[in-house]
C-alpha cells in the first residue's frame, strides 16, 4: 500500500508537468506530493520552474522532523489564550525584541494575536498564511486550531520555528515555506537587524552593514524568492486570514501579476499588515499597493477596528486590510 501511495504522488507530479499551464495542476492538494520530495531529498526542496510556459516555483517546503536534527535550541513554553506550546528562541543579547519577551513570559502582539485565532476558531474554514513567520508567534498557536503556511526566508528563524513546530506536535497541520515572497524569480541575499532577529529583510548588495535607518546589521545566506501566487497548491482551503510582516516588502509582495490569482482563487477576508516601513516608499508605490486592496473590495482599519479615513502617511505602524462584507469583524 505505501509503495502503491508513493507511486501515485510522482504520478500526480508526472502528470502535471504535462500540462502547458499550471491551471490544470493548482487545485490538486500538492502538498503530500511536496512532503514526500523533501522526504527523499532533506531539509527542503530546490526551486524549479513547473513549465516553461509560466512563472510558477516550487516553494521550498521544510519537514520539521526532519531538520535541526543536530542542533539544540533554548525552547520556552509559552501561554496565549487557551494553550501553551513551546517557543524556540534566540539568545536575548542577540534579539532583544521577541525573543527577550518570551524568555521574559511576555507574549509579542498578544492582543492581535488572540484575536485572529479567535477569528479562526470562529469559522473552521479559515486557515493562516503567515508571510513573515519569524520563529512563529502568529504560526505555532494558530496551527493548533488550524491550518498554517508559515513563510520565512531566515533560515536562523525558519529552524527555530520548525523546531517548535516538532516539538509541539503540530507538524501535520502547519507548512513551512522557506522562502521570500516577491515580485519576481530570484535569488537575494537578506541583511538582519543586529540585535532584533525579527527585523530580516531582502538586500541588493553583497553585504549589510546598516540599515537605511542607521541601524547596524548583518548579512544573512541569500534566499530565494517565489510569488504569493506560488502558495496556491499548498492551500489547503479555499478561506484565509493572512498576516504580512516583511519589512517594507509588501509593496512588492501585493502586485497583480504575481499575487492577482491567489486572491482570485482564496477569500482573505482580513491581511494583517506592518505598515511603518511600507508607507516610506515612493507614492506610485505605494499607491499600487493600495490599488490592489481597494480594486478588490478592501479598506483599511486600524488594530481597533476603526476605518482609516486620513493620508495613508498618518496610518499607524500596523493595519488591517478588511474586505467589506466582513467589516463587522472584530479585533
Amino acid at each position: 500500500m505505501a509503495l502503491a501511495g508513493f507511486k501515485g504522488k510522482i504520478r500526480v507530479v508526472f502528470m502535471c508537468s504535462l500540462f502547458s499551464t499550471i491551471f490544470m495542476c493548482s487545485w490538486l492538494n500538492m502538498t503530500e506530493v511536496f512532503v514526500a520530495m523533501v522526504g527523499m531529498q532533506g531539509q527542503h526542496i530546490n526551486e524549479v520552474a513547473v513549465t516553461e510556459s509560466t512563472s510558477i516555483s516550487v516553494p521550498r517546503v521544510v519537514i520539521p522532523t526532519s531538520a535541526n536534527q543536530n542542533v539544540t535550541f533554548h525552547c520556552k513554553t509559552a501561554h496565549l489564550l487557551y494553550m501553551k506550546f513551546p517557543v524556540c528562541i534566540y539568545a536575548t543579547e542577540t534579539d532583544k525584541v521577541i525573543s527577550r519577551s518570551i524568555q521574559r513570559n511576555r507574549y509579542f502582539e498578544a492582543t492581535i494575536v488572540i484575536g485572529f485565532l479567535r477569528l479562526l476558531l470562529s469559522d473552521k474554514r479559515l486557515q493562516l498564511v503567515d508571510i513573515g513567520a519569524n520563529i512563529g508567534l502568529w504560526s505555532l498557536p494558530a496551527a493548533r486550531i488550524s491550518k498554517v503556511i508559515s513563510v520565512e526566508p531566515n533560515w536562523n528563524s525558519m529552524s527555530r520555528l520548525a523546531k517548535a513546530a516538532d516539538l509541539g506536535a503540530v507538524s501535520s497541520n502547519i507548512t513551512l515555506v522557506h522562502n521570500a515572497i516577491s515580485n519576481v524569480h530570484t535569488t537575494l541575499r537578506m541583511g538582519v537587524v543586529t540585535k532584533n532577529q525579527g527585523m530580516a529583510f531582502l538586500i541588493h548588495t553583497d553585504k549589510c552593514n546598516v540599515t537605511s535607518t542607521g541601524l547596524p546589521c548583518l548579512t544573512l545566506p541569500p534566499t530565494k524568492t517565489i510569488f504569493l501566487n506560488d502558495l496556491l497548491p499548498l492551500m489547503r482551503s479555499r478561506r484565509a486570514l493572512m498576516k504580512v510582516d516583511t519589512e517594507g516588502h509588501e509593496v512588492n509582495v501585493f502586485t497583480d501579476s504575481t499575487a492577482g490569482e491567489f486572491f482570485d482563487n482564496i477569500d482573505v477576508p482580513v491581511v494583517f499588515m506592518e505598515w511603518i516601513i511600507c508607507k516610506r516608499h515612493s507614492a506610485d508605490i505605494v499607491q499600487r499597493l493600495l490599488n490592489f486592496f481597494y480594486s478588490r473590495n478592501y479598506s483599511a482599519f486600524d488594530t481597533r477596528n476603526s476605518k482609516l479615513k486620513s493620508h495613508y502617511f498618518r496610518w499607524p505602524d500596523e493595519i488591517i486590510f478588511k474586505k467589506i462584507p466582513y467589516v463587522q469583524i472584530y479585533f
